[in-house]
């Protein structure tokens, strides 16, 4: 080097030690110089390259090569401590960092921010996190055969040195630098301070072995009276694997290694080691390249070292992605729209979700759950105009909000606007039947009438998963009917389930071994959906009845021609049942029927049984000719008078049903 180019004055200095890695050193300088990295020149920094008693020497033409910039020292010692405070007694910069370990491969930004990082506080200490190359701890990744040709294949999958950012792709955090974006870290292989504070410390304490250098200057020098530690935001080292001295500390070994670094730090510091805490958070200096964004995802809300603070706080909710929330409204209509619009975040439906959220703000506008929610997702609508084509959650969510604040016309639009996506969707056609006939639904009316009527006996047709088989209580003797039961409620009385047809039950007079002499006190009908099926078993069941029993028929009230349909299309379906309330009016007018108006498909209600009456049973062909191609347009406008649908009120209901109740 030329005297004038010596007299050139540095801003940063880097002292990096090599030993024996005649492989990876190459890649570890080529990292340092100016072709690699960005927004500094070769007349801002130098590189004091120290060889330590490598066999062979480093070759001097690999140092020739890189620029005058670069500076190698030969030294017979081995020791790294030694070697570093060789390198930063020749040091010229204002600004020095080390790096002791010569195996480690640096990002393109390493130098430029730590050259600003270091002029941020007069002790900063500009900290570089630490990974290995690799998809595992060294340590393990030798176990599985990982070798210097993988990881050789490693860096030409993400074209190194192309893009430096990119080894985030192909790199694991080291154990001392885990989560090291927020959690403390204990040491740093690219530590940056300025002169003064190198000085201040005494350099490096050549007392430690390799293994305890860095952990011991990283823990002095922020003991320091008002040092400030700086994070290098998206920059890192990445060590190859060599056959240096930590290469050979395998997981095995491990605890061993640990405990002579403890005790050898103990001995010379008179005290523990321990990972010293922070009085307050560093600071962040940098860019944060794509390549290392998912693994900064993670170390927040996911960390590994959970008995440090967590980042995001103890009571996070990383779904609702948020701290901890507020008590639950006391508005009902509220918080019915609360647990929505957190439901449709929950499930990454964010569009729903904030346009929920500003259903609730027009709604209470003073909400901190649903401006939580907003703050976060507002931008995935747009500012101002309409909105773009929405997709089927969407729709669906929308209509049940406006659902639950009783906008029955919005809401109906909605669930419509949701079938056009998914013509057999049962959240869609369930809400439809909703606003067509609010209130309690069929299940809870069964749960009422059993609880009322108290039927000694009961047979039901259809038991499918035994919901509403399992609403019977002690003392009633309950009978299931139907050929695939696959029954999943618990129940809770006598109960007899037959695997077969009810015509194969009747057929077989079944019923007479249960109920001997005494009458059926009630039956429900939820079979096959067919109308001459209805038909068939309303004859059979009102021939064991009295005059005091009931007979319910499930899905009487249709709710559009396709889900009435003869042909099960749609997983809402409540088929042609409608049919049999019209053929019992015609034929048995003797009959009290009405249909409770109960979602999702209305409950007939049939009492005065006569179970001597054979008109049905006479007339059951003509019955059935006459009624099962009347077509749903037939009714549809006049649903109301046709089914005798009555309010879903039970008191109106309890008077009709006064003689019938058992008990």
């Amino acid at each position: 080097m030329v005297d004038d180019e010596r007299e050139h004055k540095p801003a940063v200095s880097v002292v990096v030690v090599i030993c024996n890695m005649p492989q990876v050193a190459p890649r570890t300088l080529h990292s340092l110089s100016a072709a690699y990295q960005r927004h500094i020149g070769p007349g801002d920094y130098e590189v004091i390259v120290v060889d330590s008693g490598s066999d062979p020497p480093l070759d001097p033409l690999i140092i020739e090569n890189l620029g005058c910039n670069f500076r190698l020292i030969r030294i017979d010692s081995c020791s790294p401590a030694h070697a570093v405070n060789r390198g930063l007694a020749e040091a010229r910069g204002d600004v020095i960092g080390v790096m002791i370990d010569g195996a480690r491969m640096v990002t393109p930004g390493l130098l430029h921010f730590a050259r600003h990082g270091a002029r941020l506080y007069d002790k900063a200490v500009v900290a570089t996190l630490g990974w290995y190359l690799g998809y595992d701890f060294h340590e393990w990744s030798i176990r599985s055969g990982y070798d210097a040709a993988r990881e050789e294949a490693l860096l030409n999958s993400v074209c190194w040195p192309n893009d430096g950012y990119r080894l985030f792709e192909i790199g694991t955090m080291e154990e001392s630098s885990l989560d090291g974006w927020f959690q403390p870290i204990s040491e740093s292989n690219a530590l940056f301070l300025r002169r003064e504070l190198w000085e201040s410390i005494g350099g490096v304490d050549e007392r430690f072995d390799s293994l305890g250098i860095n952990l011991d200057t990283f823990h002095r020098v922020l003991e320091e009276p008002g040092a400030e530690l700086v994070i290098l935001l998206g920059e890192a080292t990445f060590r190859q694997l060599h056959g240096g001295t930590s290469a050979h500390v395998t997981p095995d070994h491990r605890p061993e290694s640990s405990a002579e670094w403890s005790s050898q730090y103990e001995a010379i510091r008179g005290r523990p080691y321990d990972r010293l805490r922070l009085k307050h958070p560093p600071t962040y200096i940098g860019t944060l390249p794509r390549p290392a964004l998912a693994r900064v995802l993670w170390a927040a809300t996911h960390p590994t070292l959970r008995h440090f603070e967590q980042p995001l706080g103890d009571d996070f909710d990383k779904d609702l992605w948020t701290p901890a929330l507020p008590p639950p409204c006391a508005d009902e209509i509220t918080g019915k729209l609360i647990g929505l619009a957190e439901n449709e975040f929950r499930q990454g439906h964010f569009e729903a979700s904030c346009t929920v959220a500003r259903l609730i703000r027009q709604h209470s506008p003073d909400e901190p759950r649903s401006q939580q929610m907003l703050s976060l997702g507002a931008g995935c609508l747009p500012a101002e105009g309409p909105l773009p084509p929405q997709r089927l959650e969407y729709h669906l969510a929308l209509a049940e909000a406006h659902e639950i604040l009783g906008e029955k016309d919005a809401a109906a639009s909605n669930y419509r606007a949701a079938l056009t996506f998914n013509g057999d969707l049962p959240q869609a056609h369930n809400g439809l039947a909703r606003l067509r006939m609010p209130g309690d639904d069929y299940l809870k009316w069964l749960e009422r009438l059993y609880r009322w009527l108290k039927p000694e006996t009961a047979i039901e047709i259809g038991v499918f998963e035994g919901a509403s088989l399992a609403l019977f209580r002690p003392p009633t003797v309950a009978i299931g009917i139907d050929p695939s039961p696959s029954v999943i409620f618990p129940l809770k009385t006598e109960t007899h389930i037959f695997a077969e047809t009810s015509d194969e039950f009747f057929a077989k007079r079944r019923h007479w071994r249960l109920l001997g002499d005494r009458p059926l006190p009630l039956a429900f009908i939820d079979g096959l959906h067919l109308y001459e099926q209805v038909l068939r078993d309303f004859i059979s069941l009102e021939a064991c009845c009295g005059p005091r029993s009931v007979i319910l028929i499930h899905d009487a009230v249709p709710l559009d021609e396709r889900t009435q349909s003869r042909t099960h299309e749609t997983t809402f379906y409540t088929g042609d049942v409608w049919k049999a309330v019209l053929c019992l009016k015609l034929y048995r007018p003797d009959l009290d029927i009405f249909t409770i108006a109960t979602p999702p498909a209305g409950l007939t209600v049939v009492t005065g049984l006569d179970p001597a009456s054979v008109v049905l049973k006479d007339n059951y062909k003509e019955g059935v000719a006459r009624f099962r191609d009347t077509s749903f347009s037939a009714i549809e406008s006049t649903m109301e008078t046709a089914l005798n649908i009555v309010p879903n009120d039970w008191r109106i209901v309890r008077s009709r049903l006064k003689s019938c109740q058992h008990g």
